[in-house]
């Protein structure tokens, strides 16, 4: 049975965390070990100890059980760090700390929806090799709740990525919603700081099938919105990181 672990990096999530755990156990694959990784940046209004006293009574959840012995196919873990780090570096600290065949990773605000989880395993299995991607550009993919200003943000930033990067395949480089094989993380140096680990590691795999599901963006209703000047000024810094990375690799074949 291969195995999927959903990695979900919070901080100040007390409002969502409980709801969203629930919403992924109704759409998980019965076919796959699933295996849920919060990891919390200390966050002050306590998400890591909700996760920690909902693993205590999940009646569904046995601790340290294998696939074959845990009940209703998924396992819980939290992972609560020392302080607010960046949001990358929380992905691959929570990678680390899974164990899964593949690597789901997603927002805990509800922006990404549980219900499409299914759709991104199915077609993973069928390519296994390759990187799934949740798109709200291609058809049938949408955005609710963002006023103009974000939209254009988000337009010019995959365009950046997409002109600036050479990542012409893709046609949402900036999904924080997607799923890969845990071998190619284990193999990838990540460089960047920052809130978009899904550019660089198409920058870097160039020659991966990518799928993309179109899905709904759904604005958070509840919490605050992490996006924030110093937000777009690491999206700048590390596009440039990245061009460098391309230009040396160039260099390098010459």
């Amino acid at each position: 049975m291969y195995t999927l672990s959903i990695i979900i990096p919070t901080y100040n999530e007390s409002d969502n965390i409980v709801k969203l755990i629930d919403r992924i156990k109704e759409n998980l694959n019965p076919n796959v070990f699933n295996e849920i990784v919060v990891v919390d940046d200390n966050s002050p209004d306590g998400t890591g100890e909700i996760v920690k006293s909902y693993i205590k009574n999940d009646s569904g959840y046995q601790e340290q059980k294998t696939s074959s012995e845990a009940r209703n196919n998924y396992s819980l873990k939290v992972l609560i760090r020392k302080g607010k780090n960046g949001l990358i570096p929380a992905i691959l600290e929570g990678v680390r700390f899974s164990k899964g065949d593949y690597v789901l990773i997603m927002d805990a605000d509800f922006s990404h929806p549980p219900e499409i989880i299914p759709n991104m395993v199915e077609e993973i299995l069928a390519d296994s090799n390759s990187i799934v991607i949740a798109s709200r550009y291609i058809k049938t993919g949408a955005i609710i709740g963002w006023p103009f200003r974000r939209r254009i943000i988000s337009k010019c930033a995959a365009i950046i990525a997409k002109i600036g990067l050479r990542v012409n395949n893709v046609t949402d480089p900036m999904s924080g919603f997607f799923i890969v094989p845990r071998t190619l993380l284990e193999h990838l140096q990540i460089d960047t700081k920052g809130y978009k680990i899904l550019l660089e590691i198409l920058v870097k795999t160039k020659n991966l099938p990518i799928h993309e599901i179109p899905y709904t963006f759904t604005d958070r209703k509840s919490g605050k919105s992490k996006m924030g000047f110093n937000v777009i000024f690491d999206y700048i810094g590390s596009v440039w990181q990245l061009y460098n990375y391309g230009r040396g690799r160039k260099r390098q074949k010459k």
